[in-house]
């Protein structure tokens, strides 16, 4: 430990640019290994300010996530926050009862609604906590000198100043300027991916006596062909709740009677139980949606990006903050690995990350045509059906994609391979009755273990 520490601090101070899930996660890591961390964040504290009003949208919390949350010993208080999610729950249009869709065969397959601000919340605590990390919060960083080591820093008000560092972490979100370092000298590149839809945020309030108006146990899908809206619990009573568009259905509601048709006319059920509909809608946002690819993650021993800086996602498959918490844990491990050489650590991190990172980017692509179509699409859902049957049958060879994904830490791409396997033998399965699925399946290679969190207490920490 005491060979990593001096690697990390001989060129000057250990930074973190950006406090949010990633960058707060990182802290403790780094701390909890002897390091001294400053960590620098553009926004003010969310612990004092609302910063994120309209644009939140909830996360979902699963397994890749809640393994490096064990890791740093915060579960428990993250476990009193969040709502356990067994399942979709559809609403059709036409259909007067919604249908719950499980996402698994076991007690705990489930994904957990969370607050993205109290999440955040408890990994700022914790990082504090460690009493080796600092943070600065409404500081920006306008620019990486590598020639200098010097940070170039502006405050709220305005002001200027630079400071030191020896090596920075960027966990500074999609827009990263440590990216921009990176690829300024020319250890990197990046491009953005934008989608032809938007998002817009909006809030289902408590009923009169406080209750949670839906069941707050499953993730609510409107599914509307070419949009949908998605609803999930939270703890005080009510659901956040985002409509996912193409830009030119938000270009087309401009007025309170384009919004109010609209609603009436695709969510009319959802829109009865939120009166002040239309007026939520003018005042909050839109947001757009992209998938940020970058190659070359870090420069020299110098820096290196984490999180959204480098796989930012669209939110689809509820994986990015999972993915970027799961990046964290395989960063720190990597620098365990390789203490005395830090570029070798940034790359053996990237070289892992990497095509994983790329495999949960397609899947999000695609989970968004299945969320909002494929759901109540009779092919997908006897697809789902048999695949559910199959695991049941053979627990071994066989598991969704989607519980590969959420419910596992099986690497992204080995997943993505799998499920292509599995989906082209259900396809066979079904269009042949005669086929003998049950042999086929069978001599599939075994699964490695996906049951990290069947026994959580069982995890090493």
């Amino acid at each position: 430990m005491s060979a990593e520490r001096t690697k990390l601090d001989e060129h000057g101070p250990v930074v973190v640019v950006g406090a949010g899930q990633a960058g707060a996660l990182l802290s403790i890591y780094l701390a909890r290994h002897g390091h001294d961390v400053k960590v620098y964040e553009s926004r003010p504290d969310l612990r004092r300010v609302d910063i994120d009003a309209g644009r939140s949208i909830n996360l979902a919390l699963a397994t890749r996530g809640i393994v490096p949350l064990i890791d740093v010993g915060v579960i428990d208080r993250v476990d009193a926050i969040t709502i356990p999610m067994r399942g979709r729950m559809v609403h059709a249009i036409g259909e007067a009862t919604p249908q719950l869709q499980r996402y698994g065969s076991k007690e705990h397959e489930v994904i957990h609604s969370v607050s993205r601000t109290d999440l955040n919340a408890i990994l700022l605590d914790a990082a504090e906590a460690t009493g080796r990390v600092t943070i600065e919060f409404d500081v920006a960083l306008n620019k990486v000198d590598f020639d200098t080591s010097l940070l170039h820093l502006r405050d709220a008000g305005g002001d200027e100043r630079t400071a030191p560092f020896g090596v920075v972490f960027g966990a500074d979100g999609a827009g990263s300027r440590v990216r921009k370092a990176i690829a300024e000298a020319g250890s990197g590149s990046y491009e953005t991916e934008w989608l032809d839809h938007d998002y817009k945020e909006l809030t289902l309030a408590p009923a009169d006596d406080g209750s949670h108006r839906l069941d707050p146990h499953a993730l609510h899908i409107w599914p509307r062909g070419e949009l949908m809206v998605i609803a999930l619990a939270n703890p005080e009573g009510d659901f956040t709740v985002t409509l996912f568009a193409p830009k030119k259905t938000f270009a087309a509601l401009g007025s309170t009677e384009a919004i109010n048709e609209f609603f009436a006319e695709q969510f009319a059920d959802f829109a009865a139980l939120v009166p002040d509909l239309a007026e939520q809608f003018m005042e909050n946002p839109t947001g757009p949606l992209g998938t940020l690819r970058a190659t070359g993650w870090s420069h020299q021993d110098r820096a290196v990006i984490v999180g959204d800086a480098a796989h930012a996602i669209v939110p689809f498959h509820g994986q990015g903050m999972n993915a970027a918490m799961e990046s964290v844990r395989s960063l720190d491990r990597h620098l365990r690995d390789s203490p005395g050489d830090l570029a070798t650590a940034f790359a053996n991190y990237e070289a892992e990350r990497k095509p994983n990172v790329d495999a949960i980017a397609d899947m999000a692509l695609g989970n968004y045509i299945e969320m909002r179509s494929g759901v109540i699409d009779e092919d997908y859902v006897a697809r789902r059906a048999m695949a559910l049957d199959l695991e049941q049958r053979h627990p071994g060879q066989l598991s969704p994609r989607y519980n590969m994904v959420m419910f596992s830490t099986m690497p992204y791409a080995d997943a993505q391979q799998r499920a292509a396997a599995q989906a082209e033998l259900i396809g066979r399965a079904l269009s042949d009755p005669e086929l003998d699925i049950d042999a086929l399946i069978a001599e599939l290679p075994d699964l490695p273990n996906l049951d990290p969190l069947a026994d959580p207490k069982a995890l090493s920490v």
